[in-house]
């Protein structure tokens, strides 16, 4: 056997373990500290490695039922997202800083989200991984579908833009070791979310499919957010 192979061998059994435990393993609270009805929460980079082998399996017999839903607004949406992510806005559509300049604020009803994951057809225990931008909204959502019965609802903690994260002494972290620590930036690379310090892949495709159907239309007028 030579080395590229035993390499290979190697490699896939490390990304083995690593998407086993993104789907076993999760953390026991949120960044938030509000109540958590659903399975657990689950990091971005977790997300990002069980989506590989859910997509990309070695051995398609080991594929693992997977879904991530995109809760944030229509313009956070097509602003750019996971690769695959569903676009079910919770607890608002459209809209997000109620800008009057921006389009009408419309609001998710939490029954109309429920139901918009219910027509996926879902198993019950299918991972469903719950993504916002910075991991607040996702609690409420996971919550509404762990009450309708989904068993293993993940939230994934740090969003999809993130947070910056703290030292003991409360001071900024550069995350990206660029001698400078800058939070402000929606898309800075010392936010710890998806698109930022994660680095993970962002999708800015439009698959109608993945789109929320009663509003499918501002998804094409609406101006995304960067």
């Amino acid at each position: 056997m030579n080395m590229k192979t035993r390499m290979r061998i190697s490699g896939f059994a490390v990304f083995a373990l690593f998407s086993a435990t993104a789907l076993a393993d999760g953390l026991d609270g949120n960044r938030y500290g509000q109540d958590r009805q659903y399975h657990s929460e689950i990091s971005a980079a977790q997300t990002y490695i069980a989506l590989q082998h859910y997509l990309w399996p070695y051995d398609p017999a080991q594929r693992q039922p997977m879904t991530i839903i995109d809760v944030r607004t229509i313009e956070e949406y097509i602003g750019g997202h996971p690769p695959a992510a569903y676009s079910i806005p919770y607890p608002h559509v459209f809209n997000r800083g109620k800008d009057p300049n921006k389009g009408e604020y419309i609001a998710q009803p939490n029954a109309e989200f429920v139901k918009a994951v219910d027509a996926l057809g879902l198993p019950k225990d299918s991972l469903i991984v719950t993504v916002c931008r910075t991991g607040s909204r996702s609690i409420g959502a996971s919550n509404l579908l762990a009450a309708a019965g989904y068993t293993n609802v993940r939230n994934m903690w740090d969003g999809f833009v993130g947070l910056t994260r703290k030292n003991t002494l409360g001071e900024e972290l550069d995350l990206n070791n660029d001698g400078k620590v800058d939070g402000k930036d929606p898309y800075s690379g010392d936010l710890d979310g998806w698109a930022n310090f994660q680095g993970l892949p962002i999708e800015m495709r439009l698959d109608n499919e993945r789109l929320f159907a009663p509003y499918a239309n501002l998804y094409h007028t609406a101006k995304g957010e960067r």
